[in-house]
């Protein structure tokens, strides 16, 4: 086993499936991450991570990784107690991570802080921007009418097939393990045009709130209609929503129901090629922030 001294103790690795959630809640609020205990519980049956435990086993560091289709995967969850943060932690921790999965392309979403971290672990910077939207839902008057010949409808795993299918073209490698996940909670619509799926929206409970995304469409109005049917039903609820454009109809059409944007991530990647959407769909809005 390596172990990491710092200051006058060592820091070991355990598996973060192996780790209480509420421990993982606790760390993460320590930071200002509000990743509750439920939303802890999800991320662990999507993906893979370590924890770094002290000499007294408190949880003072994690690192996760999310493994999709071709060799890709995500990182996320990188967090560092604030009374070692500076002090090679994190580093450590997801290079022990990566070591696990040499072989896989990476993409992950850091914050300002972060992003000279993972540029010394070969991580490289897009152009591409997060927007973390966050807020009360509620539920402006209908910008646009959907078409005559479509129809929004909730989801459930049967329409898995087609929503792996439509989220692929967006994000370009299969996610249907985390898709499958996202749909038996039973809360995503579906918008069909003469019974074809042609844009989803998928919601989650998270802490107090909800989390809604992935948001997949091909136009921009489908996507903010169906986000739209999710705060009919969560209005006044606390909503998370992170969008991959901080401008244009969809971004207004948050600001008008009450989210703000709160932060904003840089997209970086690690060991090209990465996954590109192959056709006209894309995506709106995240799954999360490391889940994408």
């Amino acid at each position: 086993m390596e172990l990491l001294k710092v200051d006058s103790f060592e820091l070991r690795t355990v598996d973060i499936a192996d780790v209480e959630a509420d421990h993982l809640h606790a760390l993460s609020m320590a930071v200002g991450w509000r990743y509750h205990a439920n939303e802890w519980c999800f991320l662990r049956q999507c993906g893979v991570g370590l924890a770094a435990l002290d000499e007294i086993d408190r949880v003072v560091a994690t690192a996760m990784l999310f493994p999709y289709d071709e060799g890709f995967a995500t990182l996320g969850m990188v967090i560092v107690s604030p009374r070692l943060q500076g002090q090679g932690v994190a580093p450590w921790l997801v290079r022990r991570l990566l070591a696990k999965f040499p072989a896989v392309s990476l993409r992950l979403n850091a914050t300002d802080e972060s992003r000279r971290l993972f540029a010394g672990l070969g991580f490289a910077g897009e152009t591409e921007k997060v927007h973390l939207f966050r807020g009360k839902a509620q539920c402006p008057a209908e910008m646009s009418p959907i078409g005559k010949k479509q129809k929004i409808e909730p989801l459930s795993e049967e329409h898995l097939a087609d929503v792996a299918d439509l989220d692929r073209v967006a994000f370009g490698v299969s996610r249907s393990s985390v898709l499958s996940r996202l749909l038996r909670e039973k809360t995503g619509y579906g918008l069909f045009e003469t019974g074809r799926l042609v844009a989803f929206a998928l919601c989650r409970a998270a802490g107090r709130g909800h989390i809604i995304g992935p948001v997949v469409a091909v136009e921009e109005m489908d996507a903010i209609a169906l986000v739209r049917r999710h705060f009919v039903d969560l209005e006044e609820q606390l909503v998370r929503l992170d969008a991959v454009r901080d401008s244009g109809p969809f971004a207004d059409f948050l600001a008008q129901s009450g989210l703000v944007a709160i932060e904003t991530l840089t997209t970086m990647t690690k060991d090209e090629p990465q996954p590109t959407g192959s056709g006209t769909a894309r995506v709106f809005a995240l799954a999360g922030p490391s889940l994408f």
